[in-house]
């Protein structure tokens, strides 16, 4: 499979979505979930599970662009070449 330039700087793209969305949710996680979640009253666990869940959506969104975009960039310089 030979890329183009444009295909190669799609494929790096990508990568750099993918790796966001995890690097998203992991860190949201690690810094704002688990110090929402160590208060222990009700207010901050029911903020702390929303926010997880919002900023899991997000990133796994994120991550899946990528990857749409990496599958796609493949499937073009299959068929060109």
């Amino acid at each position: 499979m030979k890329l183009s330039p444009e295909e190669y700087g799609a494929y790096w793209r990508a990568s750099i979505y993918v790796a966001a969305g995890f690097l998203l949710v992991f860190l949201s996680y690690r810094f704002v979930i688990t110090e929402l979640f160590a208060f222990g009253n009700a207010g901050a666990l029911i903020i702390g599970i929303f926010l997880f869940a919002a900023l899991t959506f997000a990133g796994t969104f994120v991550a899946m662009l990528g990857v749409a975009r990496v599958v796609r960039t493949a499937i073009d310089a299959e068929m060109r070449g």
